[in-house]
């Protein structure tokens, strides 16, 4: 009956594996992702923090993410620590700030077992409620809270009653439990009756819980969207109405025997909907102020900011306004020709802000113009090493752009002369260089661009990524040389950092794993590996697979693949 689920449940108890865990965050990532839709549309309320289904989605998928690249021989309480840290970090909203603090507790939980049976599963449940309501300053009834408890009241309740229950048979009465917990959120919480809605957060929470006990299969299990919703409902987990503050305030710091409840209190009367939660070394915060400066100012006094997101919520909250009166009866035909509120798609609830500035990347390999693209640039020139495009081409592509502003990242050392050469030559254009000396160097960049604020901006925040850079490429040596009293010879692999070589040999693992060597230092954090096109492209992947197992342990380690010529790996390390 449950060999469905994907995962290796047992009768009574399951051992915690790489590929166990894996498998089981990987079918409640799909069951979120089938239903992502279904719990955005439960938001009747314009929030900051972005819809509840996209959220938790974004959240489990940092989980997943950091799984893949793990190590298989990882022991239990090692994966139990990765998976709560990973979902820390990648924590997105109140939902996914709630959820990681769900997920802590049940990690720290089964990191003291090792495993998961039918005697533990209550407990972990037990622990992860505490957590999560520990996390929130005010909790409130009707919320994925609630739902969390009763579902883990329900566990505690029938291994009392039924001690030889099995595994697989509670873990599903326990769903049960939380899709009718989630049913009776609207008699707990005033503003889900008067919408007519369920609690979206608790309806994405128990989706990924059934997502993980059938390993994937999405189950409407009597809850439909016709059936649950009259109107899109609000998001956010505790709060009774929309916040009267203007910013909604979100980070990551890190820094050294930072006191969360100093901190936290120190943050209180700047705002409300606050959440600080993480350990001595690095804190998730969440806060809803009139102040976001003064937010950071003490932030900045304790530790080293990441992942900084400030949006305006009375903008958002027009926007959200606008669009709703827009689609008011408009319905898309369900099952049995049902109707339900059709919502426009992610991404178009925020307000359109002027755009000042537009980036011109200098890219070569279609996976490497992907993600340039998803970052932000919106103009790009085919190019890079052998291949350095004039002066001319970069005037045609920022003469594309529509914005006042432009930065170009020459993403080569070769190319950033010629992109000098065109500042001041686009009539109506303020135009910037950025010497990015490497694609991975201009990916990094990328990543805190911000289009409604100026080039000068943009390019000192830029800047100051960069500083924290080092990239390397590996390649193969086209005739013999000798450099440093190093012998290269014709077709071997070199591996390159700043344009030195560090190393060379007869196999892309070795020279790879030189560089990748003479990158990495105490205070690294994230690998990027990309893979090249061409006749090395199968062995890159498996180096670039070994990398990622290799350093798994102590970095996060992203590999896409580029597509760029010539190189079949770049790497960069922060």
């Amino acid at each position: 009956m449950f060999k469905a689920c994907g995962w290796g449940m047992s009768e009574f108890s399951l051992v915690l594996t790489s590929a166990r865990v894996l498998a089981a965050v990987a079918a409640g990532c799909r069951a979120l992702e089938a239903r992502k839709q279904e719990v955005n549309n439960l938001n009747v309320y314009p929030v900051p923090d972005g819809d509840t289904g996209t959220n938790l989605a974004l959240t489990v998928k940092s989980v997943l993410d950091e799984l893949q690249s793990a190590s298989p021989e990882l022991t239990a309480q090692e994966l139990c620590a990765l998976v709560e840290e990973a979902a820390l970090m990648g924590a997105r909203g109140n939902s996914g700030v709630i959820l990681s603090q769900m997920v802590r507790g049940a990690m720290e939980e089964l990191g003291e077992h090792g495993f998961v049976g039918s005697a533990v599963l209550p407990a972990v449940l037990r622990r992860a409620t505490e957590t999560a309501y520990r996390a929130v300053r005010k909790p409130v009834e009707g919320t994925m809270l609630t739902v969390l408890r009763e579902m883990a009241e329900a566990a505690e309740a029938i291994e009392a009653e039924e001690p030889q229950v099995a595994l697989s048979e509670l873990v599903l009465r326990v769903v049960d439990a939380g899709w009718q917990s989630v049913e009776r959120t609207p008699s707990l919480l005033r503003v889900l009756a008067d919408a007519g809605v369920v609690d979206a957060g608790g309806f994405g929470l128990v989706v990924i819980l059934e997502g993980i006990a059938r390993g994937g299969a999405v189950s409407l299990h009597g809850l439909t969207p016709e059936a649950l919703a009259v109107l899109p409902s609000r998001d956010e987990a505790y709060e009774h109405a929309v916040s009267p503050f203007t910013y909604c305030t979100s980070f990551l710091l890190k820094g050294q025997d930072m006191n969360l409840p100093e901190f936290e209190a120190a943050l209180e009367p700047l705002g409300d909907s606050l959440l600080v939660v993480g350990g001595p070394t690095q804190l998730k915060v969440h806060i809803h102020t009139d102040e976001p400066g003064v937010v950071l100012a003490l932030a900045t006094a304790r530790g080293v900011l990441h992942m900084v997101e400030i949006d305006n919520m009375k903008e958002q909250t027009l926007a959200r306004t606008e669009r709703l009166r827009k689609e008011e009866g408009e319905t898309r035909t369900g099952a049995g020709g049902s109707a339900s509120v059709v919502m426009s798609a992610i991404g178009q609830d925020g307000v359109d802000e002027a755009v000042l500035t537009e980036v011109v990347a200098v890219v070569a390999g279609e996976g490497n113009k992907e993600l340039f693209v998803n970052l932000g640039a919106t103009s790009l020139v085919e190019g890079g090493q052998t291949m350095n495009p004039s002066a001319e081409q970069l005037v045609q592509a920022v003469r594309r752009t529509t914005a006042p502003e432009v930065i170009i990242l020459p993403n080569n050392k070769n190319i950033i002369l010629a992109a000098e050469q065109i500042i001041g030559r686009v009539e109506g254009k303020a135009v910037l260089v950025l010497p990015t000396r490497s694609m991975l160097a201009g990916l990094s960049a990328m990543v805190i661009f911000d289009p409604h604020l100026s080039a000068d901006t943009n390019a000192a925040d830029m800047q100051e990524v960069l500083l924290g850079v080092a990239s390397g490429e590996v390649t193969r040596a086209v005739r013999d040389s000798r450099i440093d009293d190093m012998d290269i010879r014709e077709g071997a692999f070199i591996g390159l950092i700043d344009g030195k070589v560090m190393a060379t040999g007869p196999a892309l693992l070795e020279v790879a794993e030189a560089v990748a060597a003479h990158l990495v230092n105490d205070g690294s954090e994230v690998m990027t590996v990309l893979v090249g096109d061409g006749e090395d492209h199968q062995e890159a992947d498996a180096v670039a697979a070994s990398l990622a197992h290799r350093y798994a342990a102590s970095l996060q380690v992203d590999v896409h693949e580029g597509g760029q010529p010539l190189y079949p790996l770049l790497l960069s390390v922060e």
